[in-house]
């Protein structure tokens, strides 16, 4: 952690439509976006070593959020997964057979 030196922290409030829309995308250079959703206003803290851009930007995918989203209420990420008629998991996107 010496060796990256500090950190800069970001404070973003994002105003949400609700929970089937993104209201934002959160872009971090260098490693990819989140999707920000919920209802109200969403304040996001980010941390990242200095040098490293942090921007806010309209969703690229803005319906998208259902298929390939992860929960998460401040704990733990959770990925929802579907299961087929017969019980087993639905294999989606890269790895499926």
């Amino acid at each position: 952690m010496d060796q990256m030196g500090g950190f800069d922290e970001h404070v973003v409030d994002i105003d949400c439509d609700g929970w089937k829309v993104a209201a934002a995308d959160i872009a971090i250079r260098g490693l990819g976006w989140i999707s920000v959703t919920g209802v109200g206003t969403a304040t996001v803290k980010i941390s990242v070593p200095k040098g490293i851009g942090v921007s806010v930007r309209p969703p690229l995918m803005p319906y998208d959020v259902w298929e390939v989203a992860s929960k998460y209420t401040g704990g733990k990420a959770i990925r929802k997964v579907s299961k087929n008629k017969n019980g087993t998991k639905k294999k989606k996107g890269v790895g499926r057979n």
